[in-house]
């Protein structure tokens, strides 16, 4: 018998949740985040998903990776005032096109002050930053 060990980025998700406003996969330590074309991320919907964060990893540490295809907003408020909810990410990676407009995402950053923030270009860059930053807060 042939024991394979797979990197995080050809891992399986241990769980996937869609909810009405995207699709969430979660890895042993960190989630990746498709949100739907057109969503409205509004206090209640981000409230609804760090929920459901905290109670896949059971209180435990874990990163976010938000694959931005898509076009969406989001209330950034939401950030500056939902500490308890946030108090167990670690880090927060958005990946995007190497050609796409990044502004509304530096915008975004300057409301993620509960950790580490970083934009990538490839979902494999997100993940070994991701996985360093779990290993440094450890």
């Amino acid at each position: 018998m042939v024991n394979v060990v797979f990197s995080h980025q050809e891992s399986l998700p241990m769980q996937e949740f869609k909810l009405d406003f995207g699709t969430f996969q979660f890895f042993s330590d960190y989630v990746t985040s498709v949100i739907n074309e057109g969503a409205n991320l509004d206090i209640e919907k981000l409230s609804q998903l760090y929920s459901l964060c905290y109670d896949v990893f059971e209180g435990r540490n874990f990163s976010i990776i938000e694959l931005r295809n898509s076009s969406f907003s989001i209330d950034p408020l939401f950030y500056m005032h939902s500490e308890e909810l946030l108090k167990n990410v670690k880090s927060h990676a958005m990946v995007v096109a190497p050609n796409s407009r990044t502004s509304l995402s530096i915008y975004e950053s300057n409301f993620i002050k509960h950790c580490p923030f970083h934009i990538f270009h490839t979902l494999s860059d997100a993940i070994n930053w991701t996985q360093d930053q779990l290993e440094t807060s450890a």
